[in-house]
């Protein structure tokens, strides 16, 4: 029985993905360095530790990652301010209809939490759906390591075996999945491929085929 859903944030709630797609390579190239599409996707849904790591990977030990990031942080912040991020298709119908099935619904998100209160706070009925959240900054190991979702499912009040999980890139799927929770993909920038498939029990086009999906399999017992 799913008794409860963890959802990733970017990407999946927000339609923030395509929008950092532009942002970030613009930073990267007023600090003096050129990304490409293909790395940039490299860098959705992982830690913060991890993103160093690819980032002097690719560009070296020199490249300004804390100022990069603080960047991107303040593009996120001024945005938000100015014009409200836009949510995903279908986001708050489906969040309504999950809420109304009396199933706690927590947040599971890389991002700080300065970011994720900042971008809640403009959206007072979709804050008001949420039980919690837990954040990038909140835990030692971010995805795929399992300890975010771990910890979403703890603030649901569920054991993760009883948690859906919802979210658009691998790291994201493996770290549901080691969690012991059901992972279900919402595709945003990266699609499903057959090297996703181990992490995935479900693919859905949107947000609106999840009540149905959820529906679906507690009926199955």
């Amino acid at each position: 029985m799913i008794k409860a859903v963890l959802f990733d944030m970017d990407g999946v709630i927000f339609n923030s993905e395509q929008l950092y797609s532009k942002a970030q390579p613009a930073i990267a190239q007023e600090l003096g360095y050129e990304m490409d599409m293909a790395f940039f996707v490299r860098t959705l849904g992982i830690s913060s530790r991890e993103c160093r790591r690819l980032y002097a990977e690719t560009y070296g030990d020199e490249f300004p990652f804390d100022r990069a990031s603080d960047m991107l942080f303040e593009f996120i912040l001024d945005y938000n301010q100015k014009h409200t991020m836009p949510l995903k298709d279908g986001a708050m119908d489906c969040l309504r209809a999950i809420s109304a099935r009396g199933l706690p619904i927590v947040l599971a998100t890389s991002s700080p939490r300065f970011v994720a209160d900042a971008l809640f706070s403009s959206l007072p009925e979709l804050d008001a759906l949420f039980r919690g959240k837990v954040c990038g900054n909140e835990v030692a190991q971010g995805k795929p390591a399992p300890e975010i979702y771990q910890k979403a499912a703890k603030l649901a009040g569920f054991p993760p075996r009883e948690c859906l999980g919802v979210e658009d890139s691998p790291s994201g799927l493996q770290a549901i999945r080691m969690a012991g929770a059901t992972p279900v993909m919402v595709p945003d920038l990266i699609p499903f491929t057959d090297a996703i498939a181990p992490f995935a029990d479900h693919v859905l086009d949107n947000l609106r085929e999840l009540p149905a999906l959820i529906d679906r399999l507690n009926a199955a017992g």
